[in-house]
């Protein structure tokens, strides 16, 4: 599987099966830069509260698809950071953590803890 087909098929189960998020980069109490993007939002499962995340935390997957003009202020720009926020339903959350998957170096996939 190529990245391209990889990214393909997530955009295509985010359209079927995912809800719209907005990201937002914040300076300081400012919102600098928003994207709003389609994610698949979830809680942790049981076995996943670890290392702090608790019940309340949710995991969410989003594609690069979308992306391509946001910048996290992180080292890789379209991966948001934890000092980014994301709105989900109306609610403000905090990114607490976020890491791109690769595949043969191209981001193909993000997923984030909010809180």
């Amino acid at each position: 599987m190529t990245p391209a087909a990889a990214i393909a098929m997530i955009d295509r189960q985010l359209a079927a099966h995912g809800q719209t998020v907005t990201l937002q980069r914040m300076e300081g109490e400012t919102v600098a830069q928003t994207a709003t993007v389609p994610a698949f939002v979830r809680g942790f499962e049981p076995r996943e509260l670890v290392n702090g995340i608790t019940q309340d935390d949710a995991k969410v997957i989003l594609s690069p698809t979308g992306l391509a003009g946001w910048d996290s202020g992180g080292e890789d720009p379209i991966v948001p950071t934890a000092d980014n926020d994301m709105v989900i339903a109306g609610r403000v959350r905090r990114i607490i953590a976020a890491v791109g998957i690769r595949m043969a170096d191209q981001v193909v996939r993000i997923e984030c803890a909010v809180r």
